[in-house]
């Protein structure tokens, strides 16, 4: 068992993410002290509780200020390094967890202690976030880090090719087990043959979203409802058939995804959104429902479960085709084996394994 100390740029208390199932999955086998991104905008909790961690808030200087202030972003670094380094004094972790590059200064000087970088995203591709600062922070990290873990293929290419990487692994994103112990998908909500289809969405909604694709379909489809659901972080268009659902407990979305006829993942394939394994298709996925995302590399390992569209035009086309199809129930099997070599726990498993190669972990 290790003592791990987990650096995290999200809160504990927001929509539960790859930091969060990750953090969950460590302190199953290893002594984890947790320390997270105190939340400003307390809109955006989540729905539900997360599990008991010990954990501690770390104190930060609000992103908008960040943005609007030149030269805080150092300080904003200083100031997070000065308090990890104060919780690890007293925790003497083993091994130091690192979720972004802000951590950087952090753990430059923890001597003797195994670093993991878990790269799971692009960070330079956030808009506003893609400083020279920030890179060059991130080149020093993955020089300093132990293993670099990257969340998809395309992310480590990228970053391999900005910075010399030490030792690295790519451990994709995966599908909640809880997700895969449904004894049968949601059924979905029976409705008249010429009853208006629902399309459906639930994750946050911000700035990737790609409103005129929307527009589109829903032109496409004059009596077409579209429902969302998660995190509201962009204007919604003022149209009468969108509708805003809030944010649901996720044991709420079976009952979410039961009313819809087809879900989207509308996400304008930006320098960010090509870099992400998309933890959304994998619950697509789960929920057996008909599913509509863009096509990129990282997308192309869902098909056939989802759907892939280039444009606009072929996204209006498969959308109606899969509108008249009918579901295939023999489909059930080779999707769970789909869904159980994506789970999660498969997931830990990998990570594990990479852990038992630092010497204070036994294999």
């Amino acid at each position: 068992m290790m003592k791990i100390l987990y650096l995290m740029h999200v809160n504990w208390h927001w929509i539960r993410q790859r930091p969060h199932v990750i953090a969950e999955l460590l302190a199953t086998r290893h002594d984890v002290r947790l320390m997270h991104y105190a939340m400003y905008r307390t809109r955006h909790h989540a729905a539900e509780r997360p599990p008991d961690m010990t954990h501690r808030v770390l104190h930060r200087i609000p992103g908008p200020l960040l943005r609007r202030v030149p030269g805080l972003e150092h300080l904003d670094r200083r100031l997070l390094a000065l308090q990890v380094r104060s919780e690890a004094r007293r925790f003497k972790p083993d091994c130091v967890f690192v979720l972004h590059p802000n951590f950087e200064p952090a753990v430059r000087d923890l001597d003797g202690v195994k670093v993991v970088y878990d790269c799971m995203d692009d960070h330079l591709a956030f808009v506003g976030q893609g400083t020279p600062a920030l890179d060059a922070a991130e080149q020093r990290l993955v020089r300093r880090a132990d293993l670099t873990l990257f969340s998809s293929a395309t992310l480590a290419e990228r970053v391999r090719s900005r910075a010399a990487v030490r030792r690295f692994e790519v451990v994709n994103n995966g599908v909640a087990d809880s997700l895969l112990q449904r004894e049968s998908l949601p059924p979905r909500v029976a409705r008249a043959v010429n009853d208006a289809p629902v399309l459906g969405y639930f994750g946050t909604i911000s700035h990737w979203f790609d409103w005129p694709l929307v527009l589109r379909l829903l032109d496409a489809l004059p009596t077409a409802q579209l429902q969302l659901a998660g995190p509201l972080e962009t204007p919604l268009p003022r149209h009468p058939r969108i509708h805003y659902v809030g944010i649901l407990p996720h044991a709420a979305l079976a009952g979410f995804v039961a009313r819809c006829d087809v879900l989207l993942m509308p996400f304008v394939v930006s320098q960010l959104i090509a870099a992400v394994d998309p933890v959304k298709l994998y619950e697509y996925v789960a929920f057996g429902r008909p599913a509509l995302a863009p096509h990129y590399s990282e997308s192309e390992r869902f098909l056939p479960w989802v759907s892939l569209y280039r444009d606009a035009d072929e996204a209006v086309a498969v959308l109606l085709d899969l509108l008249a199809a009918q579901q295939d129930p023999t489909s059930l099997a080779r999707r769970s084996r789909f869904l159980a070599g994506h789970a999660w726990s498969q997931r830990a498993i990998q990570i594990e394994a990479l852990l038992a190669s630092f010497a204070k972990v036994a294999p």
